[in-house]
């Protein structure tokens, strides 16, 4: 798997003129009072300072509730390659309080990575393996404010990629959650190996694993807003490499 390139000066300013000549979409993550919150957004200018974006309006998506100096990140996903990077707000212009919508002026990264769209697809875990997955509830992305009782809960790994994972869990915990629920997680990919924490939006549940499990696909977010993010997001393009090669009857060292 190639490893992630790096866009910077006049490579990144033609890549972002191509997000806005092709109408390219993307996906903007930040954090607030410890919550992720998630907008589409699409790019209408850039100048050799600042980029300028609109969020779509969305009704099922939390408000933006965005401010000056909100260090942001952003995934744009273009034919066979995820561009990442992270910025701050530099300016605003109508976006009213508790919206979703609105003219975002960000300032110009310092560098845009570039992912094969390969790292995103799923690799099921080594069936030599039982990763255990630790995960707990973090909120939701709309209005309800319900938690569930329990804490935390423990599922089993069935597959995973660079943007999400799959767990199965026992059938009687399946009513502990839904989709656009957040959750936090953590999960060890090889004995000895340092535990990867990571937090995720529950996309989907799948009831057809039988009456004694229930299947849920969580997509992973924030991981294009910090250094640190991106650090774990090349961790698990490594992960991914590693279980792509156990898969196939190879030899992986863990690292301690």
């Amino acid at each position: 798997m190639k490893e992630p390139e790096v866009l910077t000066g006049q490579d990144l300013t033609d890549a972002i003129r191509d997000f806005i000549d092709k109408k390219t979409a993307g996906v903007m993550t930040h954090l607030t009072s410890g919550k992720w919150h998630v907008c589409d957004v699409i790019f209408l200018a850039v100048t050799p300072s600042a980029v300028q974006i609109e969020i779509q309006p969305n009704e099922k998506k939390m408000p933006v509730d965005i401010q000056i100096n909100q260090p942001v990140g952003m995934s744009v996903q273009q034919e066979f390659t995820k561009h990442i990077f992270e910025s701050i707000v530099i300016g605003l212009e109508s976006v009213p309080h508790g919206t979703c919508k609105g003219k975002v002026l960000l300032e110009l990264p310092d560098k845009i990575e570039c992912v094969h769209r390969r790292a995103f697809s799923r690799v099921a875990a080594p069936g030599n393996l039982k990763v255990q997955v630790l995960f707990w509830h973090r909120g939701y992305l709309d209005s309800a404010t319900e938690a569930p009782l329990d804490n935390y809960w423990q599922g089993r790994l069935l597959d995973l990629s660079a943007g999400g994972m799959q767990i199965a869990i026992s059938a009687d915990q399946g009513a502990n959650f839904r989709p656009s629920q957040l959750v936090g997680l953590q999960f060890t990919p090889l004995p000895h190996q340092k535990p990867v924490l990571l937090e995720a939006q529950v996309k989907h549940l799948a009831a057809n694993a039988g009456p004694e499990q229930v299947h849920i696909g969580v997509e992973f977010i924030g991981l294009e807003a910090s250094s640190e993010g991106r650090e774990k997001l090349r961790r698990l393009i490594e992960i991914v490499q590693e279980y792509e090669k156990l898969n196939d009857g190879g030899d992986v060292a863990a690292n301690d």
